[in-house]
This record gives C-alpha cells, sequence and structure tokens, in this order.
C-alpha cells in the first residue's frame, strides 16, 4: 500500500515537472517582461507552433499568449469572461494604434490578434459596450463594430 501511494506521487510530481511546463518568468521572451506576468506557465513548442504562456497580470486578470515559432506575439486571450484591461498589455500595441482616438484604451480586452496586415481587438467599452475593431500597424483604423 505505501509502495503504491509512493508510486502515485511521483507520478504526480513527473507530471508537474519542468519538462512538461516551465513556470519561470525569467524564461519568457523579453517582450513580454514589461507585462509584469506572475503565476507564469509556459507550455512547449508543438510542431511548427510556438510556445504558449499562461500568467496573471498585475491587476489579476489571467491570460494566455500564443507565440510564433519565433517567439513573436500572436494571441492575446483572456482566460475568463472578465477579460484584461487594455492598459495591461498596451506595451505590445504600437504606439501608431494606440495613438489613434479610436483605440479603446480604457476598456476592456478578450482577444487581442497581431499579424504583419492588422491588429484586431475585441472587447468592452468602459459604458459596457462590446467593440471589434482592426487597426493597420501604422494606426489607420481599418474597422470597428460597436454592439
Amino acid at each position: 500500500m505505501k509502495r503504491l501511494l509512493v508510486a502515485g506521487l511521483l507520478g504526480a510530481v513527473l507530471v508537474s515537472s519542468p519538462a512538461v511546463a516551465q513556470t519561470a518568468a525569467q524564461d519568457l521572451p523579453a517582450i513580454l517582461k514589461p507585462l509584469g506576468l506572475t503565476d507564469v506557465e509556459i507550455r512547449p513548442k508543438h510542431g511548427d507552433r510556438g510556445r504558449d504562456i499562461l500568467g496573471t497580470l498585475p491587476g489579476g486578470a489571467r491570460i494566455e499568449i500564443e507565440l510564433d515559432r519565433n517567439d513573436r506575439v500572436e494571441e492575446i486571450e483572456a482566460l475568463d469572461r472578465q477579460g484584461f484591461p487594455a492598459s495591461g498589455v498596451e506595451s505590445l500595441i504600437p504606439e501608431a494604434v494606440r495613438a489613434n482616438p479610436s483605440y479603446p484604451g480604457n476598456g476592456t480586452f478578450h482577444k487581442v490578434e497581431f499579424d504583419d496586415r492588422e491588429i484586431e481587438l475585441e472587447g468592452t467599452h468602459h459604458d459596457g459596450r462590446r467593440f471589434e475593431a482592426e487597426f493597420l500597424p501604422t494606426g489607420e483604423l481599418r474597422k470597428i463594430e460597436n454592439r
């Protein structure tokens, strides 16, 4: 019985070992360090995909960040329905986008997607209205839908 318990505990330790998921904030790519993430879990690369980073922003919001294989941010997504403050990820949003008067910088984001051609934002304005917006990296607003 004792051997079975010890074997079970050893298995649990191995499953939660750093080989399965790294948990050190110092292992974050440099671009993510300004976010001040805590409770970091780094999931290893799978095939052509990059790593996935789970962490908590200073305000307490839990997010998942998907990286490409070159550690560039592809997507940030809230892990709950409350979302995360736009200010919590502003270091990743180009200054030209943040300077656009249509940028919902005082709102809450649920998802942010980055690619070479555009930045897509989904979230809630400070007054509770939901939005989806697309910006060019130059800051130009391509489209915004308010609901």
